[in-house]
């Protein structure tokens, strides 16, 4: 039987603060170096179609599904930090090895199909532990200072992935110009093993608070039936349902754009990522106070509707135009604003709209169940440009790729999003206020 918890000091707490910012750093410079454009890059040193490219970029989506069953375990764990250390390590382990895939000497079919299953495996190992990840940040940062707390670790995570980022994209670079590519991913995932150490060391100097758990293990009829009880959670529940179908069915393919229709290299699609973090970092702790104003479900209104506006102008992108570059800065200033206040106010969102008690049940059926619909809207997308292919559509007397178009449904359900917060999530500034 194990010894429960102590509550850690004061200093333990902020100790807890200032190891979620290297933590957050390494685990964000990781995502951006397996997926987007470096991914995209890697499946098509493999022989990747565009369409599987899309399939393969959704797959984080799909692994959501496995938070219908993680409460059953999570629920009933005093202590949850020794199985989110070894969900985050599998993560990030299994994604360093990708780099050994298209070594192998196997045929262009099965190296795609190890890469999705890895991928796989890699996001159901990270999403089985997200919940308690979510109640395990919460935990030692208090409801007051929340907003300045996320607002000022989101900056300085931008700040050194971008850095990060950059480099790793130069280098990779000078390699392809070389015609050694797959050399210089060889580099970019010897990096991503050297972050995924710093993130596990990160994990192990947190300190853990105690929490509420169930004694007896959740019955699976209940991670269904519970959160349909809730009528504040529905409102969070259908919001988080269009948000993920709005940003699913095209969010593959703004790299892939990037990439395979546009012709940019990894150092101009960085220095964009830099000019997009750039305004990240200026509006993280902007969105943060307007949070702690305002409220979460406020916060959350405003950038995704920023957000609308810039899958907008992406739509307008063509390629030969004389104003990609000058449309290309614009959107990723736009995005880096509305991703800045969007990333912090999801995260919270959810604890203005979920009870205390039995909240790993919440948050992952909402999970799963918008991951799940997110993934077959990003399965509609990549059956569209699989159909399509370079093929243009004539919209008002004008040419469009399908890509573009699916920019622009992207933009109109985001709107649409926006304006359900609007009409049925009632703004809290906070929950200890409103409960």
């Amino acid at each position: 039987m194990s010894l429960p918890l102590k509550y850690p000091s004061e200093k333990d707490l902020e100790r807890n603060r200032f190891w979620g910012i290297p933590e957050g750093a390494t685990a964000r410079t990781i995502f951006n170096l397996t997926s987007g454009a470096y991914l995209v890059g890697l499946l098509k040193a493999m022989g990747a179609s565009d369409a599987v490219c899309g399939y393969i970029l959704a797959i984080p989506v799909l692994a959501a599904v496995i938070q219908f069953l993680s409460p059953i375990v999570l629920e009933s764990l005093p202590s949850k930090k020794r199985i989110i250390l070894m969900g985050s390590m599998l993560h990030r382990l299994l994604l360093a090895i990708l780099i050994i895939i298209p070594f192998l000497p196997l045929d262009r079919g099965i190296k795609l199909w190890s890469t999705g299953i890895i991928f796989f495996i890699s996001y159901l190992a990270v999403s089985f532990v997200n919940p308690a990840i979510s109640n395990f940040y919460v935990s030692f940062v208090p409801q007051n200072m929340r907003g300045k707390y996320f607002g000022s670790r989101e900056s300085y995570i931008l700040l050194s992935a971008t850095v990060i980022t950059l480099i790793v994209g130069k280098i990779l670079d000078i390699y392809t110009e070389a015609g050694r590519e797959l050399v210089g991913y060889i580099i970019v995932y010897g990096v991503i093993f050297v972050l995924a150490l710093i993130n596990i060391l990160s994990y192990m100097k947190m300190k853990e608070v105690p929490l509420t758990h169930s004694h007896e293990r959740l019955r699976i009829g209940e991670i269904f039936t519970l959160p349909f009880k809730n009528k504040v959670f529905i409102n969070y529940f259908v919001m988080s349902i269009l948000w993920n179908i709005a940003i699913q069915i095209a969010s593959a393919y703004f790299s892939v754009y990037l990439k395979s229709d546009l012709g940019m290299n990894y150092t101009t699609i960085t220095v964009l990522s830099m000019v997009n973090s750039v305004f990240y970092v200026l509006s993280a702790r902007v969105w943060g106070r307007f949070a702690d104003k305002t409220g979460w479900a406020n916060t959350t209104r405003v950038t995704i509707g920023i957000l609308a506006i810039c899958h907008a102008l992406w739509f307008l992108i063509a390629k030969g135009s004389p104003l990609v570059l000058l449309l290309l800065t614009a959107t990723h200033i736009i995005g880096g604003i509305a991703w800045s206040g969007i990333n912090v106010a999801l995260f919270n969102l959810q604890f203005d709209f979920t009870p205390d008690e039995k909240r790993t049940v919440y948050i992952g059926f909402n999970a799963a169940t918008s991951g799940i619909i997110g993934y077959f809207a990003a399965m509609v997308g990549s059956q569209l440009v699989s159909h399509f292919g370079k093929d243009k559509i004539t919209l008002l007397g004008t040419a469009y790729d399908i890509k573009q178009i699916l920019f622009i449904v992207s933009a109109i359900l985001l709107a649409f999003c926006s304006l359900y917060i609007s009409l049925f999530m009632r703004p809290k500034k906070n929950k200890a206020h409103s409960s």
